[in-house]
């Protein structure tokens, strides 16, 4: 490999460079630090409200224990009588409410 003259000067325009870029400016610094202080967080009166909503759904029981209960002692105890109409028309209804959920 054959060095040319005018290489050292590229090496040294390099050097330079890299030299200039670890400098810090402090001029620099101040505005970093004054954006981060700047910076805030807004959140919505509506999602403040989901938050609220959703705080309130998650203190309701996924199961109503007292109803689950009730029901158990009538399928015990041989009361339990329910017509296979109503029985169909509240799984038709869910039905509806759950495709219109979608």
């Amino acid at each position: 490999m054959e060095i040319e003259k005018n290489q050292g000067v590229l090496i040294d325009a390099y050097v330079n460079q890299v030299h200039d870029k670890n400098k810090v400016d402090p001029s620099e610094n101040k505005s970093d630090k004054t954006a981060a202080k700047t910076d805030t967080v807004v959140i919505s009166d509506a999602a403040k409200r989901i938050q609220e909503i959703r705080s309130q759904l998650d203190a309701v029981p996924d199961v109503d224990e007292e109803k689950v209960a009730q029901l158990r002692k009538e399928i015990e105890a041989g009361t339990y009588q329910r017509s296979a109409d109503d029985i169909a028309g509240k799984m038709i209804r869910e039905g509806l409410i759950n495709d219109g959920v979608k």
